[in-house]
């Protein structure tokens, strides 16, 4: 069986005034209009909407869902400067994707000592 995370940005399109005039929200939302997650793509929701989310690292909870802003962080805005051509581009997403492989192996570390074992050889694949 081949196994791929994915890295999405989900969106909710139902709104509260849509369920005052129509359907009633779904029985199957979770968190209330507005607040996707993982049971959106269980049902087939047809208020979801999703799209990629390029070079960007993020905790995920329980379910895979990033609970709040301080959980991930993409690359852009004020991380490219004003005057980059496509090509200083290139490099700088080459040095984000350095720079967050080398923080999960540091995080993969860090805690594996706080819990006192020494951490086996790290190769990137599969459950750490």
């Amino acid at each position: 069986m081949a196994i791929k995370h994915l890295v999405l940005e989900l969106y909710c399109s139902k709104t509260w005034s849509d369920a005052a005039k129509a359907a009633a929200m779904p029985s199957f939302c979770k968190n209330g209009i507005g607040e996707p997650g993982y049971h959106c793509f269980d049902n087939g929701c047809a208020y979801m909407a999703s799209t990629y989310a390029p070079y960007e690292i993020a905790y995920a909870g329980e379910y895979g869902e990033v609970l709040d802003m301080d959980a991930w962080i993409g690359f852009g805005g004020e991380m490219i400067p004003a005057d980059a051509d496509e090509a200083r581009i290139s490099e700088l997403k080459k040095t984000w994707e350095e720079v967050c492989r080398r923080k999960i192996q540091e995080a993969y570390e860090e805690y594996l000592k706080l819990m006192g074992d020494q951490p086996p050889e790290f190769g990137g694949k599969g459950q750490l």
